[in-house]
């Protein structure tokens, strides 16, 4: 998958899908899911994590457990 690492404008780490809460100080990491049917895109939340290396890994290991 090379749209994991992708750096993303919406992201306040520079990864898609992984963004910093500054209030837990926790990284938050989640897959953005189009549903074309309702035509609505919902956050599918993945976890919390120390570390920005975690959450990144955390997203990628969720992608690949999908296919």
């Amino acid at each position: 998958f090379n749209m994991e690492n992708s750096k993303s404008t919406r992201s306040n780490t520079g990864y898609k899908g992984v963004v910093f809460d500054k209030q837990r100080g926790l990284f938050r990491a989640q897959l953005a899911v189009r549903l074309i049917r309702f035509q609505t895109v919902r956050a599918i939340y993945i976890g919390e994590y120390s570390t920005l290396k975690e959450a990144v890994k955390a997203r990628e290991d969720f992608i690949k457990s999908l296919f």
